[in-house]
């Protein structure tokens, strides 16, 4: 079974509600009907509710098994105006902003997840509904957690490994890398994997003296003080992270043995060359990038993303949330 058959396998039939704020859009109507269609989730649509029926209705899409939600008409509405505008008061908003935030669908969104009324949510169709500032004002940050983060999941039919961070923090500093780490090694137990995180460099076990490498060694302690049962290990190179023999020359008794499946790079440089090199040369398809450190998921895809793309988003984000 392929990593996106065993992600829709454990979600679906579960109904997990993941929400659509571009619930207008076409690929978001055809990917909400593919996923009710499987029983994957059920998709929420965010959007005016005139709107989307008459588009779904073009399209042939039957909104039977599919939730609707309209910011201007919606029961939720101002519940939701109350909470935006307690959790942003320190920030100066006013009755009225709260009024025109909370109305705009990837903040309702975002706010129909803080309340519990869906496991996640998943945009960035068009620029205007990037998922960032909904997600970082009112879904916040997991407890223990000052950065976000992003992971790549790369699949191979044989194999998943874990990459870390190829998207969103470019030059980490020890605690963001040990935070990274942390998260992605959540991301991986979420997905049913076991970690085994090696921090990456250019140096195994001080072959070699650099300030980057002081960087990393730092995190590895930061990580190891907040969580001493998680397999970690570095600074080392890729080859002593994923090759036992090499690991028994390199780095003898560290406690991954050369059979890693977490990699947290040095920075993002290192991170977004190698998972394009794995997915062009490997052959490994790269499923990403996927938010991590977050209360809830959250998660933020290409502005060319196909239908199917769209769809296998919502139920890698449906599992975050019940992993």
């Amino acid at each position: 079974m392929s990593f996106i058959d065993d992600v829709y396998a454990r979600v679906k039939g579960k109904g997990g509600r993941i929400v659509y704020p571009e619930g207008r859009e076409e690929r978001a109507l055809r990917a909400a009907g593919w996923l009710r269609d499987h029983g994957i989730v059920v998709p929420v649509l965010v959007g005016s509710e005139v709107e989307i029926r008459e588009k779904a209705a073009g399209l042939g899409v039957g909104l039977a098994g599919i939730e609707v939600r309209d910011p201007s008409t919606d029961a939720r509405r101002g519940a939701f105006e109350a909470e935006y505008l307690e959790l942003r008061r320190h920030k100066g908003m006013t009755p009225e902003l709260a009024h025109e935030r909370v109305g705009l669908p990837h903040y309702f969104a975002a706010l129909a997840v803080r309340a519990g009324e869906a496991l996640g949510f998943v945009s960035g169709l068009n620029s205007e509904t990037k998922p960032f500032l909904p997600a970082f004002e009112i879904v916040k940050m997991r407890e223990g957690m000052k950065r976000a983060s992003s992971v790549f999941v790369m699949a191979w039919e044989d194999r998943v490994y874990f990459y870390a961070d190829c998207a969103m923090n470019i030059a980490p500093d020890a605690e963001t890398l040990a935070e990274i780490g942390r998260a992605t090694a959540a991301s991986a137990r979420a997905f049913g994997y076991e970690p085994r995180v090696a921090f990456l460099s250019f140096s195994t076990r001080d072959s070699a003296k650099d300030p980057s490498i002081d960087r990393v060694k730092e995190a590895v302690d930061l990580v190891r003080q907040a969580e001493p049962s998680l397999l970690v290990d570095g600074e080392m190179q890729f080859d002593a992270a994923i090759v036992p023999d090499v690991a028994k020359k390199k780095s003898p008794g560290s406690p991954l043995e050369g059979r890693a499946n977490v990699f947290v790079f040095p920075d993002i440089n290192a991170g977004n060359i190698a998972y394009k090199i794995t997915e062009r040369l490997g052959g490994a398809r790269a499923f990403g990038p996927i938010f991590q450190g977050l209360r809830k998921p959250v998660n933020d895809v290409s502005r060319g993303c196909s239908v199917q793309d769209f769809a296998d988003v919502a139920a890698i984000t449906a599992l975050q949330a019940m992993g």
